[in-house]
């Protein structure tokens, strides 16, 4: 855990008005026309590792492997949340009910994202069937439904682990932030709704002639992380993933005693 301790440190970044763009990467669900070049496995690890997830462990620390049901089927799974509190809440009334004495046994602990896509790459290679889902906020996957059929798209379902990006309608752009001192800029893609709204009300505050050419888009998680393992667009390596505000709380409290960063001045104008 210790990205995340050092993630908590620069987190106060996140209250200023970002400004400019970066010129985007096409239309999801897709991305754009990707082609197969993949950035280093290392690079792709590197931007999931300091996004927390939850999931259940005994006291040795090992996963349990759960009953489920895929449509008729029961399968064994295992259990990951993007949500600290949805974590619990599953131990503490969905788990205990159906199994006391195993929910005794358990404890949620947090992981880097970058550990679970590990998890579930090897277990892709195993023969033993087992299935590692991670599970969004429910909060936020009805958000997502909500945007998507809002801009046209007619969508009762989101399967997948939705993200919430700013971006300019007319060149395909996007807001960017800086994350470090310097001039480098990065486009953030955040797990929850209301992050993504509060970047793009500052930015219309700022600059409100371009405030109809601003939307937010909705993304799939597992769709970014294909397009980071196989896109040779540089825009790519811009993209960082930006943790709810429980997960921020969450790896603030795991180093108590560091200051935030200060935040960083705001750009005068959006790049086109």
């Amino acid at each position: 855990m210790k990205s995340l301790v050092r993630w908590g440190a620069t987190l106060g970044m996140a209250g200023s008005v970002f400004l400019g763009g970066l010129v985007g990467i096409g239309n999801l669900p897709g991305l754009g026309n990707l082609e197969a070049v993949a950035l280093p496995q290392d690079q792709v690890v590197k931007k999931l590792q300091d996004i927390p997830v939850f999931t259940l462990v005994d006291s040795k620390g090992g996963l349990p492997i759960l009953v489920g049901k895929n449509g008729s089927k029961t399968v064994p799974l295992v259990v990951f949340f993007i949500s600290k509190q949805d974590a619990q809440k599953f131990l503490d009334n969905r788990l205990r009910q159906d199994d006391a004495k195993l929910a005794s046994t358990l404890q949620v602990r947090p992981l880097p994202l970058a550990e679970y896509y590990k998890i579930a790459l090897e277990g892709k290679k195993k023969s033993d069937s087992v299935i590692y889902t991670l599970e969004p906020t429910q909060e936020q996957v009805k958000s997502a439904i909500t945007m998507l059929n809002q801009n046209g798209q007619k969508v009762q379902q989101f399967n997948g682990i939705p993200l919430f990006v700013p971006k300019f309608k007319k060149d395909n752009s996007y807001l960017t932030i800086p994350l470090a001192q310097g001039n480098e800029r990065y486009i953030p893609f955040y797990f929850e709704k209301e992050q993504a709204v509060e970047l793009l009300d500052q930015f219309k505050k700022a600059v409100p002639q371009e405030a109809a050419n601003t939307e937010i888009q909705v993304v799939d998680l597992y769709r970014v992380i294909e397009a980071l393992n196989s896109s040779n667009d540089p825009i790519i390596n811009k993209i960082v993933l930006y943790p709810s505000r429980e997960s921020i709380n969450f790896i603030r409290s795991l180093a108590p005693n560091q200051a935030p960063a200060n935040k960083p001045a705001a750009a005068p104008a959006p790049k086109k």
